[in-house]
């Protein structure tokens, strides 16, 4: 019905939208029918051998032997989730302050907030590295969550932090004068209101530390703690590929499910964009 009421310089335009759309979607799709293809398919057979490297170590046409992924996809994992809640609880209760209390000095975190998210991660890396010598935790996955929070809060922060201005106080005051403390009127009203905020911060989180290689490749020092990132990254000698690009393809399908997981599950909370709920009850 909308089609028909297009006129015909409306209805050019949308065709022509539509044909640069597929210009520009064929070939990454292209790339990925590729990409997995190379995963799945060997010698024109489909085939799981290129996941092999998942349950043990797998050995490669130059003999050369590689070892499972389990060890670096754990701590990837542990890493990844530290970060994450961490980075999700920490901010929270940092807006939250920044938004609704008043104190000394309110002004001048804001403004430090923007500033500190300016700081380039790699110009703080020599400093970083020796206040984790100085604090003996260098070359440990805790001193790199430790680093990876200091660099993500101020951003965080400041983005939750809007979305608790754009709660009405009133919503906030109805809670006190329905008995709620402070506390259990922000945990019962308060975080239900900024679910989408919270949401999207923790997926940008996520995403950040899943993906994380230049902490790791510099504050790690050799095979001490694996992770997904080093471990591909130690497949390459010279600058060029130790295992054939099939496998490459496998490990690389096996770093995206965790996102894609993650993804799926938080997307419906992510979309839930409106401002809405009732009072709480203490």
């Amino acid at each position: 019905m909308a089609h028909q009421n297009l006129t015909h310089t409306e209805r050019k335009k949308q065709n022509i939208a539509i044909v640069v759309m597929f210009v520009f979607i064929v070939p990454i799709v292209f790339m990925f029918l590729i990409f997995f293809s190379m995963a799945f398919f060997k010698d024109g057979r489909l085939t799981l051998s290129n996941f092999s490297f998942v349950w043990g170590p797998m050995k490669l046409r130059d003999q050369t032997t590689i070892t499972s992924i389990l060890p670096a996809l754990k701590n990837s994992i542990i890493f990844t989730i530290g970060v994450t809640s961490m980075e999700v609880v920490i901010s929270m209760l940092a807006g939250y302050a920044l938004s609704r209390l008043r104190f000394t000095g309110r002004k001048t975190i804001q403004s430090s907030l923007l500033i500190l998210r300016m700081f380039p991660t790699l110009l703080l890396l020599i400093a970083v590295l020796y206040v984790l010598m100085a604090l003996k935790i260098v070359n440990t996955l805790l001193g790199v969550v430790f680093v990876a929070l200091a660099f993500r809060l101020p951003g965080s922060t400041f983005i939750i932090k809007n979305f608790f201005d754009a709660i009405p106080r009133d919503v906030e005051n109805s809670t006190l004068v329905d008995g709620c403390t402070r506390f259990s009127g922000f945990r019962q009203v308060i975080i239900h209101l900024v679910k989408p905020g919270i949401v999207s911060i923790a997926i940008f989180s996520f995403l950040s530390a899943w993906s994380n290689f230049i902490l790791f490749n510099t504050l790690l020092f050799g095979n001490k703690t694996p992770v997904v990132a080093t471990y591909i990254r130690a497949l390459t000698r010279n600058e060029q590929m130790i295992a054939p690009y099939s496998v490459i393809a496998a490990m690389g399908i096996v770093y995206m499910i965790p996102v894609i997981v993650f993804f799926v599950i938080t997307q419906k909370q992510l979309m839930e964009g409106n401002i809405g709920g009732g009072k709480g009850t203490a």
